[in-house]
């Protein structure tokens, strides 16, 4: 399943950016040796060391899109569904197909406490490392 889910994930990708038509203006004007592109890591509750699970998913894997200067960060759901974690994520959710809300997947830190989350900056921090 993780398999055909990267595939799927990978497929897409190369075809938005094949078709100039997802991340090609977050892109553009960026020297050919800027890095940028789509770079991603598996992470999943079982394995998190840094602070409380923030996801009500098990798994998922971490995303990072657009420019070397303002990358997007995005989890991807073993279902396929693109969660946007940081503004410039945000902010291109509609050209790259993600869902631009968190709410669906952000764990509760306590369920009698309704506006407080798990902190989810150490998992933004971890995925623009991979940037």
């Amino acid at each position: 399943m993780r398999n055909v889910r990267k595939a799927a994930v990978g497929f897409w990708l190369i075809t938005c950016w094949t078709l100039a038509s997802c991340v090609a203006a977050d892109v553009a004007g960026l020297p050919e040796n800027e890095p940028h592109g789509q770079r991603s890591s598996a992470v999943s509750a079982a394995t998190w060391t840094d602070g409380p699970w923030p996801l009500t998913i098990e798994s998922g894997e971490l995303t990072c899109l657009g420019s070397a200067d303002d990358p997007g960060v995005f989890v991807v759901t073993d279902q396929g569904d693109m969660f946007a974690l940081n503004p410039a994520a945000i902010r291109m959710a509609d050209r790259v197909g993600a869902i631009a809300d968190l709410d669906p997947i952000w764990r509760w830190l306590d369920p009698d406490f309704p506006t407080a989350k798990v902190n989810v900056s150490p998992m933004i921090v971890y995925a623009l490392a991979l940037c």
